[in-house]
């Protein structure tokens, strides 16, 4: 497995374009979770908009697959992604 810094690993979800991966984090209460997700979709959304910006919290908005809804990871408490089949341990 890959050790990278998480602004590596910001980077590698971004440059995803859509396709899907993995990511493990910890969340706000907590708990663990590892969510299979993707960035780029544009189902379900109303068009209202977020009052907040995710970047400025280190937050990235991404679809969950399994729950079919929109999530945040923190790239804080990010531990590991998994893009292109490839495991990345994050620093």
């Amino acid at each position: 497995m890959i050790t990278i810094s998480r602004q590596t690993a910001k980077q590698y979800i971004y440059k995803t374009n859509g396709k899907i991966f993995s990511a493990v984090f910890t969340k706000k209460n907590g708990e663990k979770r590892k969510m299979v997700c993707r960035q780029g979709v544009a189902k379900y959304v109303k068009g209202v908009g977020l009052k907040f910006k995710p970047e400025e919290k280190d937050l990235i908005g991404v679809f969950d697959m399994h729950k079919k809804a929109y999530r945040f990871i923190n790239t804080n408490t990010l531990e590991q992604i998994r893009v292109g089949g490839i495991k990345y341990n994050v620093k």
